[in-house]
């Protein structure tokens, strides 16, 4: 499938009827009253929450001699790859309490 800017709109309709809808929607956010530094908050936090389901694959994938080949990570960076998976759990489960605790960090 062709897509991009430098195409005619007629060469590229889902692509021109994405750009346009992706332009109709931030105008409805911006026309909304949503302030944008709480979009961002609530962005951040939702996209915490689904980082540990990002982040898992890549490190299976990552120590797999099976696919990496002689590229897999070794025993040392397993360990250290797993520690930060951890983390990234915890803060993840702690990311919507700590939102509504905090009233979504306003003062």
């Amino acid at each position: 499938m062709r897509w991009g800017k430098a195409l005619k709109p007629q060469q590229t309709p889902v692509f021109t009827f994405i750009w346009i809808g992706m332009l109709i929607l931030a105008t409805l956010i911006a026309l909304s009253g949503i302030e944008p530094l709480s979009l961002i908050n609530f962005s951040i936090i939702f996209g915490m929450v689904v980082m540990p389901f990002t982040y898992y694959p890549i490190l299976r994938v990552s120590g797999d001699p099976a696919i990496l080949g002689e590229h897999a990570n070794g025993r040392l960076y397993d360990i250290v790859g797993w520690i930060f998976f951890v983390l990234i759990v915890i803060a993840a489960v702690a990311a919507i309490p700590l939102a509504v605790i905090t009233n979504g960090g306003k003062p």
